[in-house]
């Protein structure tokens, strides 16, 4: 388990175009588990989401905004068959609605319906510990990989509420533009989806808690973002240090 003093993430020994077609290939419209290559998430996948928590989190209307509909789906093509894709040649908000599309597709959720209603049933629970607790044994029993996916994701929004006086995205602005991207189930039903807004900003807002998402799912988190974590064992800090290489 990591201890929560300063804590400096490991470096990625590769970058993307030291893999295989398979491994850059991005599916969309598939299971996650048929999106995996080797048991791991696809590369790109995981870079496009480390260089938005990294340089893109300053972004005005981040994941609020839409990108360029052609350059959309430019991407797609080239992540779906496999090619090598520059993430530096496309704006923000392009990749942020490439991971918004990457996520609706996955048929049922990146959850599923079981899962969406746990979740949704935490807000039951009257207090923040038992919100956590409860949390924590749900995201634990997930698949590793989804665990991972999750922890990207939160943990970018998370990046990208704490520079809000830059991008003008709180927690609540950001639930709402990608809550239907993450959460199928509620689509059409205004109380559920308010209910699951609601969930979203506990994950983000508290990501950082250890307890909540386990302090394993922070630390991937840290570690492909390459960013040091600084806390308490309560609450942590994720800063990130790639950023100094943003242009």
């Amino acid at each position: 388990m990591a201890t929560w003093n300063t804590l400096e993430s490991q470096e990625l020994s590769s970058s993307c175009a030291d893999y295989s077609h398979e491994y850059l290939q991005v599916k969309f419209g598939s299971p996650l588990n048929e999106v995996l290559y080797d048991n791991h998430l696809p590369c790109q996948l995981v870079e496009m989401l480390v260089y938005i928590a990294s340089c893109g989190v300053t972004t005005a209307d981040i994941f609020r905004r839409p990108g360029s509909t052609a350059d959309v789906a430019v991407m797609i093509a080239d992540l779906a068959a496999g090619r090598l894709v520059d993430f530096s040649e496309y704006n923000f908000h392009t990749l942020a609605s490439v991971v918004k599309r990457f996520l609706l597709k996955i048929p049922g959720g990146l959850f599923g319906a079981e899962i969406e209603n746990q979740f949704l049933d935490v807000l039951r629970l009257n207090s923040r510990s038992k919100k956590y607790q409860t949390i924590n044994s749900i995201v634990t029993r997930l698949p590793l990989t989804t665990q991972q996916l999750f922890a990207l994701l939160l943990g970018t929004w998370f990046r990208v509420v704490n520079h809000s006086e830059y991008n003008t995205m709180s927690s609540d602005a950001v639930a709402k533009n990608v809550v239907s991207y993450l959460f199928h189930s509620v689509a059409g039903d205004l109380d559920r989806v308010q209910q699951a807004v609601y969930l979203l900003q506990i994950l983000i807002d508290d990501f950082s808690v250890p307890n909540m998402l386990g302090s394993r799912n922070v630390q991937y988190f840290a570690d492909m973002s390459r960013a040091r974590v600084y806390g308490d064992g309560k609450r942590c800090s994720v800063r990130s240090i790639y950023s100094t290489f943003c242009q």
